[in-house]
C-alpha cells in the first residue's frame, strides 16, 4: 500500500513549511495558493512527512502509511 499524503486545500493557507522541511513532497501551487503532494511524498522520510503534518499551522496534511493513519488532525 505504501504512503498517502493528502492535503485538504480547504485548511491550508500556502505557508510552505511542508514545501520547506520534505521540498520533494510538497510544492505550492501558485493558482490555488495551497501546497499539493508530489509523487515524492510517497518514498519521502516518513518521520519528516509526519513532522510536516505536525508543524502545519493549520493541520491540513493527513499521512497514512500501510492504511494506518499516522497523523491527521484535520
Amino acid at each position: 500500500m505504501g504512503v498517502d499524503v493528502l492535503v485538504d486545500p480547504d485548511l491550508c493557507i500556502g505557508s510552505g513549511d511542508c514545501v520547506r522541511l520534505v521540498p520533494g513532497a510538497f510544492q505550492i501551487d501558485e493558482d490555488q495558493g495551497v501546497s499539493v503532494p508530489q509523487d515524492g511524498a510517497a518514498t519521502a522520510d516518513i518521520d519528516l512527512l509526519v513532522r510536516a503534518a505536525q508543524g502545519c499551522p493549520t493541520q491540513a496534511i493527513r499521512v497514512v502509511r500501510d492504511g494506518a493513519v499516522l497523523h491527521a488532525s484535520n
